[in-house]
């Protein structure tokens, strides 16, 4: 899973807040961002591009659209609703220092949506109490580093070995074997914790590995797909489209534009 390490100094720094309400035929923007948006999906799909790599986000995402980056869209996102923050942080290497947070995840809008309202509420008092209102930000942002670091030692075995082993063929009844559980209370914990089951988790990684090998080699698409586990190319096929809303073919011609 893709991560971003965050300096802490200069703190990141919250400049705006809004609940974005999109129309039937609206699109996301086009435009070159300067600086990070953490998104949290409410409502209906958004799609977007960064750089030319198409992401999808569903009610209970969140994500980090990364600074100095070109966005775009090539489908529209009818009626997506969801928060956007833009803040200001700097990039670090270092990695004694930092605060890291994944890209995406998923998020439980009882503990979220609470502060959301209130920074934008925030946000838009006239004056602004910018003290209240960064504070308000690095609770939001603690609470986010805390749920993601705060995997069971259960959950972080099972994803350790999905991301180790997703090639091989996986079900339920082989990780409950490994890891002596039943695979209805291995559904549920993962489902508690990620946001989704091990056969979704195991499935996006699988994607998320074919997309990287059709933008890197030459390989038949019918080799990538049994190289990242799937035995059958037309599910390969329709779980790529679901996910990226391209063919694996597309997604390899838009690649190589």
């Amino acid at each position: 899973m893709e991560t971003i390490f965050l300096s802490p100094a200069p703190m990141p720094y919250l400049t705006d807040c809004q609940l974005k309400r999109f129309g039937i035929n609206e699109y996301h923007c086009s435009r070159f961002c300067g600086y990070f948006v953490l998104i949290f999906m409410l409502k209906n799909t958004l799609q977007f591009t960064e750089n030319e790599v198409m992401t999808t986000l569903r009610p209970g995402d969140w994500y980090i659209q990364k600074k100095n980056t070109w966005q775009d869209a090539s489908l529209p996102s009818p009626k997506a609703e969801y928060y956007y923050i833009h803040f200001e942080a700097s990039y670090t290497e270092d990695r004694t220092s930092r605060l890291m947070l994944p890209v995406r995840g998923t998020f439980r809008p009882v503990l979220f949506l609470p502060i959301l309202q209130h920074l934008e509420r925030l946000r838009n008092q006239t004056p602004c109490s910018h003290l209240e209102l960064q504070s308000e930000f690095f609770r939001l942002l603690g609470l986010l580093y805390t749920q993601e670091q705060s995997y069971t030692p259960l959950t972080a075995a099972l994803m350790r070995y999905v991301n180790e082993n997703y090639a091989s063929r996986i079900t339920g009844e082989h990780l409950s074997e490994i890891f002596h559980y039943s695979s209805e209370y291995i559904d549920k914990k993962m489902k508690q914790e990620l946001g989704m089951t091990p056969h979704a988790y195991l499935t996006a990684i699988r994607l998320q590995n074919a997309k990287k090998l059709l933008e890197r080699t030459d390989q038949p698409i019918q080799k990538i797909a049994l190289e990242c586990g799937f035995s059958d190319n037309s599910i390969f096929y329709k779980a790529f489209k679901k996910s990226f809303s391209l063919s694996p073919s597309e997604w390899r011609k838009k690649g190589s534009r």
